[in-house]
Protein backbone atom coordinates (compact mmCIF):
# COMPACT_ATOMS: atom_id res chain seq x y z
CA UNK A 1 0.00 0.00 0.00
CA UNK A 2 1.42 3.44 -1.11
CA UNK A 3 1.81 6.79 0.46
CA UNK A 4 -1.28 9.03 -0.32
CA UNK A 5 -1.05 12.43 -2.02
CA UNK A 6 -2.52 14.13 1.36
CA UNK A 7 -0.25 12.35 3.61
CA UNK A 8 2.93 12.98 1.12
CA UNK A 9 1.00 16.26 1.97
CA UNK A 10 1.07 16.25 5.66
CA UNK A 11 5.02 15.12 5.75
CA UNK A 12 5.79 17.98 3.72
CA UNK A 13 4.54 20.11 6.21
CA UNK A 14 6.31 18.73 8.95
CA UNK A 15 9.27 19.22 7.27
CA UNK A 16 8.58 22.37 6.83
CA UNK A 17 7.85 22.89 10.20
CA UNK A 18 11.58 21.28 11.08
CA UNK A 19 13.31 23.70 9.02
CA UNK A 20 11.66 26.73 9.71
CA UNK A 21 12.44 25.82 13.32
CA UNK A 22 16.52 25.28 12.87
CA UNK A 23 16.50 28.38 10.99
CA UNK A 24 14.72 30.23 13.61
CA UNK A 25 17.71 28.45 16.00
CA UNK A 26 20.27 30.05 13.74
CA UNK A 27 19.99 33.24 14.77
CA UNK A 28 19.46 32.84 18.43
CA UNK A 29 22.39 30.76 18.65
CA UNK A 30 25.04 33.16 17.04
CA UNK A 31 26.37 34.69 20.07
CA UNK A 32 27.05 31.18 21.56
CA UNK A 33 28.79 30.18 18.43
CA UNK A 34 31.32 33.34 18.39
CA UNK A 35 33.36 31.44 21.23
CA UNK A 36 33.79 28.23 19.63
CA UNK A 37 37.39 27.64 17.92
CA UNK A 38 37.07 28.04 13.95
CA UNK A 39 37.91 24.24 13.52
CA UNK A 40 34.18 23.60 15.38
CA UNK A 41 32.27 26.48 13.80
CA UNK A 42 30.02 24.52 11.41
CA UNK A 43 30.12 21.30 13.73
CA UNK A 44 29.10 23.23 16.51
CA UNK A 45 26.69 25.14 14.22
CA UNK A 46 25.38 21.44 13.28
CA UNK A 47 25.20 20.19 16.60
CA UNK A 48 22.41 23.05 17.33
CA UNK A 49 20.85 22.13 14.16
CA UNK A 50 20.61 18.47 15.44
CA UNK A 51 19.39 19.83 19.32
CA UNK A 52 16.45 21.58 17.44
CA UNK A 53 15.62 18.49 14.93
CA UNK A 54 15.68 16.37 17.98
CA UNK A 55 13.07 18.79 20.21
CA UNK A 56 10.58 17.91 17.08
CA UNK A 57 8.61 14.62 17.52
CA UNK A 58 9.59 12.97 14.55
CA UNK A 59 8.42 9.32 14.13
CA UNK A 60 5.42 9.61 12.60
CA UNK A 61 6.96 11.64 9.71
CA UNK A 62 9.46 9.14 9.89
CA UNK A 63 7.31 5.99 9.39
CA UNK A 64 6.22 7.97 6.33
CA UNK A 65 9.83 8.46 4.75
CA UNK A 66 10.16 4.65 5.33
CA UNK A 67 6.80 3.88 3.12
CA UNK A 68 8.53 6.35 0.13
CA UNK A 69 11.49 4.40 1.10
CA UNK A 70 13.41 7.71 2.00
CA UNK A 71 15.92 8.26 4.70
CA UNK A 72 14.17 7.99 7.82
CA UNK A 73 17.13 10.44 9.52
CA UNK A 74 17.62 7.63 12.02
CA UNK A 75 21.86 7.97 10.95
CA UNK A 76 21.55 11.94 9.85
CA UNK A 77 23.20 13.86 12.76
CA UNK A 78 26.13 14.56 11.18
CA UNK A 79 24.95 16.66 8.44
CA UNK A 80 21.19 17.10 9.45
CA UNK A 81 20.28 20.43 8.01
CA UNK A 82 21.29 18.94 4.83
CA UNK A 83 19.23 15.98 5.19
CA UNK A 84 16.37 17.89 5.96
CA UNK A 85 16.93 20.06 2.79
CA UNK A 86 17.03 16.93 0.26
CA UNK A 87 14.20 15.44 1.95
CA UNK A 88 12.46 19.10 1.22
CA UNK A 89 13.16 19.20 -2.51
CA UNK A 90 12.00 15.54 -2.67
CA UNK A 91 9.08 15.60 -1.10
CA UNK A 92 8.06 18.77 -2.78
CA UNK A 93 8.97 17.52 -6.19
CA UNK A 94 6.69 14.74 -5.77
CA UNK A 95 3.74 17.45 -4.99
CA UNK A 96 4.85 18.96 -8.58
CA UNK A 97 6.43 22.01 -6.73
CA UNK A 98 10.10 23.63 -6.29
CA UNK A 99 11.39 25.35 -3.18
CA UNK A 100 13.53 27.88 -3.04
CA UNK A 101 16.31 26.91 -0.89
CA UNK A 102 19.37 28.78 -1.86
CA UNK A 103 19.92 31.17 1.08
CA UNK A 104 20.36 28.00 3.15
CA UNK A 105 24.31 27.13 4.03
CA UNK A 106 24.29 23.41 4.98
CA UNK A 107 26.91 20.49 5.07
CA UNK A 108 26.38 17.89 2.20
CA UNK A 109 25.96 14.30 2.83
CA UNK A 110 29.05 12.52 4.03
CA UNK A 111 30.19 16.19 5.09
CA UNK A 112 29.91 15.22 8.75
CA UNK A 113 31.54 11.87 8.66
CA UNK A 114 34.94 13.70 6.95
CA UNK A 115 34.67 16.04 9.60
CA UNK A 116 34.37 13.32 12.45
CA UNK A 117 37.25 11.49 10.81
CA UNK A 118 39.53 14.36 10.92
CA UNK A 119 38.58 15.40 14.54
CA UNK A 120 39.41 11.62 15.34
CA UNK A 121 42.82 12.00 13.68
CA UNK A 122 43.30 15.26 15.00
CA UNK A 123 42.81 13.80 18.93
CA UNK A 124 44.37 10.35 18.82
CA UNK A 125 47.11 10.88 15.88
CA UNK A 126 47.19 9.60 12.20
CA UNK A 127 46.43 5.64 12.91
CA UNK A 128 48.34 3.35 10.14
CA UNK A 129 45.98 0.44 11.62
CA UNK A 130 43.19 -0.99 8.95
CA UNK A 131 40.51 -0.60 11.47
CA UNK A 132 38.53 3.04 12.46
CA UNK A 133 37.69 2.40 15.76
CA UNK A 134 41.30 3.24 18.06
CA UNK A 135 42.01 0.92 21.29
CA UNK A 136 42.76 2.61 24.41
CA UNK A 137 44.54 0.77 27.11
CA UNK A 138 44.86 1.06 31.04
CA UNK A 139 48.19 1.09 32.01
CA UNK A 140 48.96 -0.89 34.79
CA UNK A 141 51.69 0.38 36.97
CA UNK A 142 53.79 -3.07 36.18
CA UNK A 143 54.10 -0.52 32.68
CA UNK A 144 56.58 1.52 34.29
CA UNK A 145 58.90 -1.13 34.92
CA UNK A 146 58.40 -4.34 32.03
CA UNK A 147 59.10 -2.13 28.58
CA UNK A 148 58.50 -5.75 27.14
CA UNK A 149 54.67 -5.73 28.15
CA UNK A 150 54.19 -2.18 26.85
CA UNK A 151 56.32 -3.58 23.75
CA UNK A 152 53.72 -6.12 23.21
CA UNK A 153 50.69 -3.88 23.78
CA UNK A 154 51.74 -1.36 21.03
CA UNK A 155 52.31 -4.51 18.44
CA UNK A 156 48.80 -6.11 19.04
CA UNK A 157 47.56 -2.84 18.68
CA UNK A 158 47.40 0.24 21.33
CA UNK A 159 46.62 3.26 20.16
CA UNK A 160 46.14 5.40 23.01
CA UNK A 161 47.89 4.64 26.44
CA UNK A 162 45.96 5.68 29.85
CA UNK A 163 47.58 6.62 32.82
CA UNK A 164 44.84 7.80 35.82
CA UNK A 165 46.20 9.70 37.84
CA UNK A 166 44.45 8.72 41.00
CA UNK A 167 46.88 5.64 41.38
CA UNK A 168 51.10 5.80 41.38
CA UNK A 169 52.93 9.40 41.49
CA UNK A 170 54.91 11.49 38.95
CA UNK A 171 57.90 8.97 38.58
CA UNK A 172 55.81 6.00 37.78
CA UNK A 173 53.87 8.09 35.39
CA UNK A 174 57.17 9.08 33.77
CA UNK A 175 58.40 5.73 33.51
CA UNK A 176 55.29 4.46 31.91
CA UNK A 177 55.19 7.49 29.32
CA UNK A 178 58.88 6.93 28.67
CA UNK A 179 58.14 3.22 27.97
CA UNK A 180 55.39 4.14 25.90
CA UNK A 181 57.10 6.33 23.16
CA UNK A 182 60.10 3.94 23.47
CA UNK A 183 58.02 1.04 22.32
CA UNK A 184 55.70 3.34 19.57
CA UNK A 185 59.55 4.39 17.84
CA UNK A 186 60.74 0.80 17.76
CA UNK A 187 57.02 -0.23 16.30
CA UNK A 188 57.18 3.01 14.07
CA UNK A 189 53.46 3.89 14.72
CA UNK A 190 52.02 6.67 16.67
CA UNK A 191 50.36 5.98 20.40
CA UNK A 192 49.08 8.90 22.55
CA UNK A 193 49.57 9.09 25.98
CA UNK A 194 46.06 10.07 27.91
CA UNK A 195 45.91 11.15 31.60
CA UNK A 196 43.14 10.84 33.40
CA UNK A 197 42.20 13.21 36.21
CA UNK A 198 41.03 12.01 39.95
CA UNK A 199 38.30 14.21 39.68
CA UNK A 200 35.80 14.69 42.91
CA UNK A 201 34.37 11.06 43.43
CA UNK A 202 32.49 10.28 46.28
CA UNK A 203 34.06 7.14 48.23
CA UNK A 204 34.06 5.50 51.56
CA UNK A 205 36.58 6.57 54.07
CA UNK A 206 39.03 4.35 55.45
CA UNK A 207 38.66 1.09 57.52
CA UNK A 208 40.82 0.14 59.90
CA UNK A 209 39.54 -2.27 62.90
CA UNK A 210 43.38 -2.65 64.58
CA UNK A 211 43.91 -6.25 66.01
CA UNK A 212 41.97 -8.62 67.39
CA UNK A 213 43.85 -10.30 69.54
CA UNK A 214 46.78 -13.41 68.73
CA UNK A 215 46.62 -16.10 66.36
CA UNK A 216 47.32 -19.88 67.09
CA UNK A 217 51.18 -19.35 66.51
CA UNK A 218 51.16 -16.35 68.64
CA UNK A 219 51.37 -13.41 66.11
CA UNK A 220 48.94 -10.74 66.51
CA UNK A 221 46.23 -10.84 64.03
CA UNK A 222 44.70 -7.19 62.39
CA UNK A 223 40.58 -7.55 61.85
CA UNK A 224 39.66 -7.45 58.53
CA UNK A 225 38.88 -3.94 57.01
CA UNK A 226 35.19 -4.15 55.75
CA UNK A 227 31.76 -3.95 57.16
CA UNK A 228 28.96 -6.91 56.29
CA UNK A 229 25.90 -5.30 55.46
CA UNK A 230 22.63 -7.30 54.71
CA UNK A 231 19.14 -6.14 53.47
CA UNK A 232 17.61 -3.76 55.71
CA UNK A 233 20.55 -3.23 57.92
CA UNK A 234 20.71 0.37 58.90
CA UNK A 235 24.18 2.21 58.10
CA UNK A 236 25.69 5.33 59.38
CA UNK A 237 27.56 7.48 56.81
CA UNK A 238 30.35 9.96 58.74
CA UNK A 239 31.58 13.66 57.08
CA UNK A 240 34.80 11.99 59.26
CA UNK A 241 36.80 10.47 56.68
CA UNK A 242 38.76 7.52 59.40
CA UNK A 243 35.09 6.69 61.15
CA UNK A 244 34.73 2.97 61.20
CA UNK A 245 32.19 0.73 62.93
CA UNK A 246 31.06 -2.89 62.99
CA UNK A 247 27.47 -3.13 64.18
CA UNK A 248 26.80 -4.02 67.84
CA UNK A 249 24.38 -6.37 69.15
CA UNK A 250 23.52 -7.48 72.71
CA UNK A 251 23.29 -10.95 73.65
CA UNK A 252 19.42 -11.62 72.44
CA UNK A 253 20.76 -9.89 68.57
CA UNK A 254 19.28 -6.85 69.16
CA UNK A 255 20.66 -3.71 67.82
CA UNK A 256 22.42 -2.01 70.06
CA UNK A 257 24.64 0.76 67.51
CA UNK A 258 24.68 0.62 63.72
CA UNK A 259 27.90 0.41 61.72
CA UNK A 260 29.25 3.60 60.71
CA UNK A 261 31.78 4.30 57.68
CA UNK A 262 33.03 7.55 56.87
CA UNK A 263 32.95 9.06 53.04
CA UNK A 264 34.71 11.95 51.75
CA UNK A 265 34.44 14.69 50.94
CA UNK A 266 32.72 15.27 53.97
CA UNK A 267 30.90 18.56 52.57
CA UNK A 268 28.43 16.35 50.69
CA UNK A 269 26.91 15.65 54.26
CA UNK A 270 25.25 18.92 53.93
CA UNK A 271 23.88 18.38 50.85
CA UNK A 272 22.05 14.88 51.33
CA UNK A 273 18.45 14.57 51.64
CA UNK A 274 15.94 12.31 53.38
CA UNK A 275 14.44 9.68 51.20
CA UNK A 276 17.19 9.91 48.28
CA UNK A 277 18.65 6.44 46.86
CA UNK A 278 21.89 5.99 47.12
CA UNK A 279 24.77 2.95 46.01
CA UNK A 280 27.95 1.72 47.38
CA UNK A 281 30.61 0.14 45.61
CA UNK A 282 29.66 0.48 41.51
CA UNK A 283 25.61 -0.48 43.01
CA UNK A 284 26.39 -3.54 45.05
CA UNK A 285 24.61 -2.66 48.17
CA UNK A 286 22.15 -0.15 47.16
CA UNK A 287 20.01 1.85 50.24
CA UNK A 288 17.60 4.42 51.01
CA UNK A 289 18.98 7.96 53.23
CA UNK A 290 16.48 7.97 56.19
CA UNK A 291 17.60 10.61 58.42
CA UNK A 292 20.16 13.67 58.01
CA UNK A 293 21.90 15.55 60.56
CA UNK A 294 24.92 18.28 60.85
CA UNK A 295 27.23 15.87 60.62
CA UNK A 296 26.07 12.44 58.99
CA UNK A 297 23.63 10.72 58.07
CA UNK A 298 21.40 6.86 58.27
CA UNK A 299 20.94 4.41 55.29
CA UNK A 300 18.30 1.69 55.35
CA UNK A 301 20.09 -1.11 53.43
CA UNK A 302 17.63 -2.26 50.45
CA UNK A 303 19.42 -4.87 48.82
CA UNK A 304 22.73 -6.47 49.41
CA UNK A 305 23.56 -10.05 48.60
CA UNK A 306 22.05 -12.95 50.45
CA UNK A 307 24.23 -13.33 53.27
CA UNK A 308 25.25 -9.86 53.14
CA UNK A 309 27.52 -7.93 50.79
CA UNK A 310 31.12 -6.81 51.82
CA UNK A 311 31.55 -2.46 52.21
CA UNK A 312 35.36 -1.55 52.16
CA UNK A 313 37.00 1.53 52.34
CA UNK A 314 38.08 3.72 49.05
CA UNK A 315 34.78 2.08 47.54
CA UNK A 316 32.18 4.69 45.55
CA UNK A 317 29.22 6.38 46.65
CA UNK A 318 26.47 7.52 44.35
CA UNK A 319 23.33 9.63 45.36
CA UNK A 320 22.09 10.32 41.96
CA UNK A 321 19.22 12.09 41.92
CA UNK A 322 21.18 14.83 44.46
CA UNK A 323 23.26 17.61 42.87
CA UNK A 324 26.06 17.42 45.66
CA UNK A 325 27.92 20.27 44.51
CA UNK A 326 31.76 19.15 44.29
CA UNK A 327 32.21 18.63 41.04
CA UNK A 328 35.09 20.36 38.95
CA UNK A 329 38.73 20.42 39.48
CA UNK A 330 39.86 19.12 42.93
CA UNK A 331 43.55 20.50 44.28
CA UNK A 332 45.00 17.25 43.24
CA UNK A 333 43.75 17.99 39.81
CA UNK A 334 44.82 21.23 39.61
CA UNK A 335 48.47 19.83 41.00
CA UNK A 336 48.61 16.97 38.50
CA UNK A 337 47.71 19.31 35.85
CA UNK A 338 51.31 20.66 35.83
CA UNK A 339 52.59 17.22 35.12
CA UNK A 340 50.01 15.87 32.39
CA UNK A 341 50.26 19.31 30.36
CA UNK A 342 54.16 18.82 29.54
CA UNK A 343 54.35 15.23 29.17
CA UNK A 344 50.56 13.96 28.26
CA UNK A 345 48.94 14.29 24.65
CA UNK A 346 45.21 14.06 26.36
CA UNK A 347 43.82 15.28 29.50
CA UNK A 348 40.88 13.09 30.61
CA UNK A 349 38.12 15.37 32.54
CA UNK A 350 36.64 13.40 35.31
CA UNK A 351 33.48 13.91 36.85
CA UNK A 352 32.62 17.02 34.69
CA UNK A 353 28.79 18.27 35.05
CA UNK A 354 28.45 21.37 33.48
CA UNK A 355 29.58 24.17 31.39
CA UNK A 356 31.38 25.79 34.53
CA UNK A 357 33.46 22.79 35.09
CA UNK A 358 34.64 23.08 31.48
CA UNK A 359 35.87 26.59 32.04
CA UNK A 360 37.46 25.76 35.22
CA UNK A 361 39.54 23.27 33.58
CA UNK A 362 40.07 25.69 30.15
CA UNK A 363 41.06 28.44 32.71
CA UNK A 364 43.61 25.94 34.66
CA UNK A 365 45.30 25.21 30.88
CA UNK A 366 45.27 28.77 30.05
CA UNK A 367 46.95 29.63 33.03
CA UNK A 368 49.73 26.82 32.59
CA UNK A 369 50.61 27.20 29.02
CA UNK A 370 49.46 23.94 27.54
CA UNK A 371 50.13 23.44 24.00
CA UNK A 372 47.40 24.02 22.37
CA UNK A 373 47.57 20.28 20.43
CA UNK A 374 46.75 19.29 23.78
CA UNK A 375 43.84 16.93 23.93
CA UNK A 376 40.72 16.78 26.17
CA UNK A 377 38.17 14.45 26.79
CA UNK A 378 35.39 14.46 28.79
CA UNK A 379 34.06 12.14 30.70
CA UNK A 380 30.47 12.40 30.81
CA UNK A 381 29.65 10.11 34.03
CA UNK A 382 26.45 11.60 35.84
CA UNK A 383 22.98 12.30 35.38
CA UNK A 384 23.89 16.16 35.65
CA UNK A 385 26.28 15.85 32.96
CA UNK A 386 23.99 14.18 30.47
CA UNK A 387 21.38 16.86 30.74
CA UNK A 388 24.28 19.21 30.31
CA UNK A 389 25.79 17.56 27.07
CA UNK A 390 24.82 20.08 24.48
CA UNK A 391 26.34 23.35 26.53
CA UNK A 392 29.42 20.96 27.97
CA UNK A 393 30.07 20.22 24.41
CA UNK A 394 29.83 24.19 23.14
CA UNK A 395 31.75 24.96 26.04
CA UNK A 396 34.70 22.52 25.40
CA UNK A 397 35.11 24.00 21.23
CA UNK A 398 37.34 26.32 22.55
CA UNK A 399 39.89 23.94 22.25
CA UNK A 400 41.33 22.26 19.15
CA UNK A 401 41.60 18.57 19.85
CA UNK A 402 38.47 17.27 21.52
CA UNK A 403 36.09 13.92 22.75
CA UNK A 404 33.77 12.57 25.01
CA UNK A 405 34.11 8.94 26.83
CA UNK A 406 31.11 7.17 28.35
CA UNK A 407 31.90 6.17 31.23
CA UNK A 408 29.47 3.81 31.57
CA UNK A 409 30.31 2.42 34.84
CA UNK A 410 29.13 5.67 37.02
CA UNK A 411 26.71 6.69 34.30
CA UNK A 412 24.32 3.38 34.63
CA UNK A 413 24.17 4.45 38.43
CA UNK A 414 23.63 7.63 37.55
CA UNK A 415 20.77 7.57 35.05
CA UNK A 416 19.78 4.06 36.18
CA UNK A 417 20.33 0.50 34.63
CA UNK A 418 16.75 0.39 32.90
CA UNK A 419 17.67 4.29 31.15
CA UNK A 420 21.89 3.06 30.50
CA UNK A 421 20.39 2.25 26.80
CA UNK A 422 18.90 5.48 26.13
CA UNK A 423 20.98 7.40 27.23
CA UNK A 424 24.29 6.04 26.14
CA UNK A 425 22.48 6.20 22.31
CA UNK A 426 21.78 10.04 23.20
CA UNK A 427 25.86 10.78 23.72
CA UNK A 428 26.90 9.19 20.48
CA UNK A 429 24.01 10.79 18.67
CA UNK A 430 25.25 14.44 19.93
CA UNK A 431 28.74 13.53 19.81
CA UNK A 432 28.06 12.29 16.29
CA UNK A 433 26.13 15.36 15.28
CA UNK A 434 28.80 17.90 17.20
CA UNK A 435 31.72 15.86 14.87
CA UNK A 436 33.18 15.14 18.47
CA UNK A 437 35.35 11.26 18.49
CA UNK A 438 33.98 9.05 21.29
CA UNK A 439 35.66 6.61 23.79
CA UNK A 440 33.14 3.45 24.85
CA UNK A 441 34.51 2.76 28.42
CA UNK A 442 34.36 0.40 31.08
CA UNK A 443 34.16 -3.42 31.54
CA UNK A 444 35.37 -3.99 27.64
CA UNK A 445 36.06 -7.61 27.92
CA UNK A 446 36.98 -7.30 31.16
CA UNK A 447 36.85 -10.88 31.77
CA UNK A 448 39.33 -11.97 29.36
CA UNK A 449 41.32 -9.05 30.60
CA UNK A 450 41.30 -10.30 34.04
CA UNK A 451 40.55 -13.91 33.77
CA UNK A 452 41.35 -14.95 30.57
CA UNK A 453 38.24 -15.72 29.00
CA UNK A 454 35.30 -13.23 27.94
CA UNK A 455 31.71 -13.84 28.08
CA UNK A 456 29.28 -13.75 25.29
CA UNK A 457 27.69 -10.27 26.33
CA UNK A 458 31.00 -8.69 26.27
CA UNK A 459 31.17 -10.36 22.56
CA UNK A 460 28.33 -8.20 21.92
CA UNK A 461 29.22 -5.60 23.59
CA UNK A 462 32.39 -4.82 21.41
CA UNK A 463 30.08 -5.20 18.55
CA UNK A 464 27.84 -2.13 19.88
CA UNK A 465 31.41 -0.47 20.52
CA UNK A 466 31.87 0.43 16.64
CA UNK A 467 29.58 3.44 16.68
CA UNK A 468 32.41 4.91 19.00
CA UNK A 469 35.86 6.31 17.87
CA UNK A 470 37.78 4.82 20.62
CA UNK A 471 37.43 1.40 22.86
CA UNK A 472 38.91 1.64 26.21
CA UNK A 473 39.91 -1.26 27.78
CA UNK A 474 41.22 -1.54 31.65
CA UNK A 475 43.75 -3.22 33.14
CA UNK A 476 44.78 -7.28 33.88
CA UNK A 477 46.69 -10.00 34.08
CA UNK A 478 45.68 -10.79 30.50
CA UNK A 479 45.58 -7.05 29.28
CA UNK A 480 47.65 -8.51 25.91
CA UNK A 481 45.50 -11.08 24.86
CA UNK A 482 42.59 -8.47 25.10
CA UNK A 483 44.13 -6.01 22.63
CA UNK A 484 44.91 -8.92 20.38
CA UNK A 485 40.92 -10.35 20.87
CA UNK A 486 39.95 -6.78 20.17
CA UNK A 487 41.85 -6.01 17.62
CA UNK A 488 40.87 -8.77 15.20
CA UNK A 489 36.88 -8.38 16.31
CA UNK A 490 36.63 -4.59 15.47
CA UNK A 491 38.35 -5.27 11.93
CA UNK A 492 36.01 -7.60 11.50
CA UNK A 493 32.99 -6.00 12.69
CA UNK A 494 33.89 -2.52 10.47
CA UNK A 495 33.41 -4.76 7.59
CA UNK A 496 29.47 -4.90 8.09
CA UNK A 497 29.25 -2.01 10.37
CA UNK A 498 29.45 2.04 9.55
CA UNK A 499 29.17 3.66 12.91
CA UNK A 500 25.48 2.20 13.73
CA UNK A 501 24.65 2.04 10.34
CA UNK A 502 24.82 -1.98 9.00
CA UNK A 503 26.20 -2.74 6.01
CA UNK A 504 25.55 -5.34 3.44
CA UNK A 505 28.98 -7.81 2.41
CA UNK A 506 28.13 -10.22 0.10
CA UNK A 507 27.28 -13.69 1.88
CA UNK A 508 27.82 -17.02 0.36
CA UNK A 509 26.58 -20.42 1.53
CA UNK A 510 27.63 -24.19 0.78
Amino acid sequence: MGITREQLHKMALQIDEVLDLVQRQDADSSPVLKQVCPIYKKSAKNLMHYATFRSFDARNMQRGLKELGLTRLANSEGNILGSLINLKIITHSLLGSNPNLSDNEFLSIGDGNKLLKKHTGQLFGKSDKKRRVRIMVTMPSEAATDYNMVLEMVENGMDCARINCAHDNLEVWKAIIANVKRAANECSTTVKVAMDLAGSKVRTGTIDFGEEGKSKNGSKKKRKPFILLHEGDKLIVSGKEDEATSAKYDDEGNLLKPATIGCVPSQIIERVEKGAPILFDDGRIEGEVMETATDHFEVKITRADFGGTKLKGKKGINLPTLDLGISGLTEKDREDLKFVVKHADIVNYSYVNDEKDVKDLLMVLKRLGADEDLGVILKIETNLAYKNLINILITAMQRKHLGVMIARGDLALEVGWKNMAMVQEGILSFCSAAHIPVVWATQVLEGLAKKGMPSRSEITDITSSVQAECVMLNKGPHINEAISFLDEVLYNVESSHDKKEVMLPKMEWK
